[in-house]
């Protein structure tokens, strides 16, 4: 789920709101490590994307190859990141350079936006089809889901029952999910990229173990035509009906508040809202 976040804030707002004033330090040596990184890595930095929530991530080059150079103040976590996109192969970018809370990857050449179905079903087998998810699993959903949902507060419509419903909705589908598989985790737009013959590529896995549905979510919810593209997505998956259905009715406030911060419509998320 995309958290909700205010408009064009700053690299700094956004890791001061995550990690707290404590990260002022790290922000303070940052340029002294990017400089660091580009000699060593003799690359060429340009300008910071605009995107993400804990780390600083670059557009860069290297002898006329773009790249990306991405560097958190979490090195644990983007260690971990890293491991999942060597596993998730070709539908993540190509990992060609590691140290200590960086990493330098090719920089896809693909379009943000959700992918027709077929495109996606065929993704979600992929990443889904990792052998012994347990271990490489950084979280699963029994501690991930619960842990979310304090994030979000009452906005719009979306009030403080809605998400008390949500929230006990998905703590059943928790404790009755089927075999769980290697998730995403955090499946929605901004973490695709459809890169035409290759396929869809992801972005930031957060490696969550947990039932396929789950992933599915941010894709039915998407985009205004919420039950044909549920339809769709049934038909060339071996997916859930009704365990996707349910879940996309758990999430259904918090997409819906994220919406509403970003200034955008949720008409298509209020027969879920209802039926809470």
């Amino acid at each position: 789920m995309v958290e909700p976040q205010a408009r064009a804030v700053t690299v700094e707002q956004r890791l001061v709101r995550r990690y707290g004033e404590s990260i002022r330090p790290w922000l303070a040596d940052l340029p002294r490590v990017l400089e660091r990184l580009a000699a060593s890595w003799d690359l060429s930095l340009g300008e910071a994307f605009a995107d993400g929530n804990s780390a600083v991530t670059l557009r860069a080059s290297r002898d006329g190859v773009p790249l990306v150079l991405k560097v958190s103040p979490d090195p644990v976590i983007l260690a971990k990141q890293v491991t999942l996109m060597r596993l998730q192969g070709t539908r993540a970018p190509e990992i060609l350079e590691t140290a200590e809370g960086a990493v330098l990857m090719e920089r896809v050449d693909g379009e943000s936006r959700w992918p027709d179905p077929d495109r996606f079903a065929a993704l979600l087998r992929d990443l889904h089809a990792v052998p012994d998810p347990a271990r490489h699993a950084r979280a699963d959903l029994a501690t991930g889901v619960p842990g979310f949902f304090p994030r979000f507060t009452p906005l719009g419509p979306v009030t403080a029952e809605h998400l008390r419903r949500a929230r006990a909705l998905a703590d059943d589908l928790i404790a009755t999910q089927g075999a769980p598989v290697l998730l995403h985790g955090d499946l929605h737009r901004d973490n695709l990229l459809d890169a035409g013959p290759r396929g869809v590529v992801v972005l930031d896995p957060q490696g969550t173990l947990g039932e396929p549905e789950f992933d599915a979510v941010d894709y039915v919810l998407g985009k205004s035509d919420v039950a044909v593209r549920l339809a769709d997505l049934i038909s060339v998956t071996s997916l859930s009906p009704e365990r996707l259905e349910r879940w996309c009715r758990s999430m259904a406030p918090l997409i819906a508040i994220g919406q509403l911060r970003l200034g955008r419509p949720i008409a298509h998320l209020q027969h879920y809202l209802d039926e809470l």
